[in-house]
């Protein structure tokens, strides 16, 4: 993956993710949350009504993320270092879990569906974790899919005439078992780190799972 030097293209953020320390709490209330290592982008409207088929061509919807703690990704199969490592990083989260390894879902949505096949993606996620997601949309819906997150990717010319690589957003997203985006995972988060996450979000109370955000958002 390729980005516009001085800037390593592993650490290539979005201009809303980097924002995310400053204004990271602005629209929540004081009432009682828990803290993550992660950053709480649970008040940031992001992850909301989104679609897109998955490599058997059945689309998916946030809903379908409700019962397990999701977390979801940008990325593509021919990227070199960022997304492989996100995947084995996340084996290792659910290595963590042990018997509640099932527990946590893995979804993996390519920004580079022109050269990412469904074939393609579903061995390339699989070859990982075999209870993965892959998405796979045309570029209409990834661009509507990506604005929903606030997702960065770009086409950059790759170093033989006519190849091409992607920059995108590194880092995760991460969903409670109710299907609401509740965190934002930078790449490079420690693995211990992100399972302690995760092992909140899976033990938080049964009034925190109901209808209403977590933590309550001014509107």
């Amino acid at each position: 993956m390729n980005t516009r030097t001085p800037i390593p293209h592993r650490l290539r953020l979005p201009a809303l993710v980097l924002a995310f320390g400053v204004a990271l709490l602005a629209g929540c209330s004081g009432k009682t949350r828990m803290d993550f290592n992660a950053r709480d982008v649970a008040c940031q409207g992001l992850g909301n009504d989104w679609s897109m088929p998955d490599t058997q061509g059945v689309m998916r919807t946030q809903a379908d993320l409700r019962g397990k703690v999701t977390y979801l990704f940008f990325g593509f199969t021919s990227c070199p270092d960022v997304c492989p490592t996100t995947m084995v990083d996340m084996a290792r989260v659910k290595h963590l879990m042990g018997s509640q390894a099932d527990q946590l879902q893995v979804v993996f949505v390519t920004v580079d569906p022109q050269r990412d096949t469904p074939q393609a993606v579903d061995a390339y996620v699989h070859g990982f974790d075999p209870h993965a997601i892959g998405l796979v949309g045309d570029a209409r819906q990834l661009d509507a899919m990506a604005g929903r997150f606030k997702a960065f990717y770009e086409r950059e010319p790759g170093p033989v005439p006519g190849s091409y690589t992607m920059s995108h957003t590194a880092g995760g997203y991460v969903f409670d078992t109710q299907g609401r985006l509740r965190l934002f995972a930078p790449y490079g988060m420690a693995t211990e780190a992100l399972f302690s996450d995760v092992q909140r979000l899976l033990l938080e109370p049964a009034h925190m799972a109901g209808a209403h955000p977590v933590p309550a958002c001014r509107a």
